[in-house]
């Protein structure tokens, strides 16, 4: 794994933005340029935004049950330079084809995931070889030719930067894996089959907005739970290294759903 992290970027980012890096609540494991935030991707499809209580929701649940600061609001962002470089994270989901991306698009993309952050990509297609994969497919081709998502190991870090997670679940069970595109040894693209945004979406009283198939709560618990790691990941990619957070991985190991 390279020894750049994601706090470094965050250092990036701020100085292209002139902000100030503050401390997250948490004492060393990674920093935040105020509070964190997982952006959401506007981009040329009538879908780019289907699941709108999905990140609020997940952000919630993070700031509930770790130390991560989180924004109230999260931002929609388009693909630009000054946009994108204010959070290591990028989430985007869609279900069906779209548009190719404009060279200044691509080339803002391409820099930010070279700078070292984490694009996120749900499909809600609810199949594995839709118009999405494939119009991701062909961006990621684009930016990064001779690269492609390949299927993540089930020992892959995000599955265990705060909670063990089994498999990828979301709204459906479309596939049990991550699939993901490394860069310089690090992970900077994680795609979901699964609709995991679905499983996050909650409506105003906290009542879920979408029935979840074919494991009902438990999955939907899981697939909260793999949203938490997705911005533990974000915010620290040398995270498996750093062993002070050791005793806390061996002690969620006790509370791990069978």
């Amino acid at each position: 794994m390279s020894s750049a992290s994601r706090r470094q970027f965050l250092k990036t980012m701020s100085a292209l933005a002139g902000l100030t890096v503050l401390p997250s609540r948490s004492a060393s494991g990674f920093g935040t340029a105020n509070a964190f935030d997982m952006p959401l991707l506007r981009y040329d499809s009538p879908t780019w935004n289907s699941r709108p209580s999905a990140i609020r929701r997940l952000l919630i649940d993070v700031d509930m049950r770790t130390n991560i600061r989180v924004v109230q609001d999260p931002a929609v962002v388009r693909p630009t330079i000054d946009e994108l470089f204010t959070s290591p994270m990028l989430a985007m989901t869609g279900d069906r084809a779209f548009p190719s991306f404009r060279d200044e698009e691509r080339e803002a993309l391409r820099r930010f995931l070279g700078a070292g952050g984490l694009w996120f990509v749900d499909s809600a297609e609810d199949r594995l070889d839709g118009g999405f994969r494939e119009s991701m497919e062909r961006e990621l081709s684009a930016l990064f030719p001779g690269e492609t998502l390949r299927r993540l190991p089930s020992d892959h870090v995000v599955f265990q930067t705060y909670y063990l997670v089994d498999g990828a679940p979301g709204r459906v069970r479309v596939a049990n894996h991550l699939d993901g595109l490394t860069l310089d040894g690090r992970t900077a693209v994680i795609y979901s089959h699964n609709d995991m945004m679905g499983a996050w979406a909650r409506d105003r009283f906290g009542n879920p907005e979408f029935a979840v198939h074919p494991g009902g709560d438990r999955q939907r618990e899981m697939a909260t739970r793999l949203g938490v790691n997705l911005a533990m990941f974000a915010l620290t990619l040398d995270y498996k290294e750093d062993q002070v957070h050791v005793p806390h991985i061996l002690r969620r190991r006790r509370w791990r759903v069978d």
